[in-house]
């Protein structure tokens, strides 16, 4: 009986202990969130929306012309569809220009900042679309 008061209490402590920072799915830490990389005039070869976080795959041509295929993630569906994504928002073909905080590891991969559109519209992600990569919780789309 005290083997499993004293066990109570210290998951009773443990949870007490544990900081709102704990319950985050995750932060940006893995992506370098100084400039976002700007892939102008890249090509959307693929739209996946997809729980927890829908994915941005493109290609895009480097300055020796060389094709880079890129892939990012946005914040959740929800987010997204509270600033006016929906499934449709991109189409395999389009030609935008996309920011993306990028991976510290170097690799073609990252968390998407915003795009914008040909026709001059932009959009941003749902939880880091702010240039300086904080939260963009106005001017989400204009």
């Amino acid at each position: 009986m005290k083997a499993k008061v004293v066990m109570m209490l210290i998951l009773v402590g443990g949870l007490a202990a544990m900081d709102s920072q704990s319950f985050a799915h995750h932060g940006g830490a893995a992506f370098e969130m100084k400039a976002p990389v700007v892939l102008k005039n890249a090509t959307i070869t693929e739209f996946l929306w997809i729980n927890p976080h829908p994915l941005i795959k493109a290609d895009y041509k480097d300055a020796q012309g060389k094709v880079q295929q890129w892939t990012m993630e946005l914040g959740g569906i929800v987010g997204a569809q509270l600033v006016g994504w929906s499934r449709t928002t991109l189409q395999e073909g389009d030609v935008v220009t996309l920011y993306v905080w990028q991976a510290k590891t170097g690799a073609l991969v990252g968390r998407f900042n915003k795009v914008d559109f040909a026709d001059g519209t932009t959009m941003r992600d749902s939880q880091t679309g702010a240039d300086d990569g904080g939260r963009a919780d106005t001017d989400v789309r204009r």
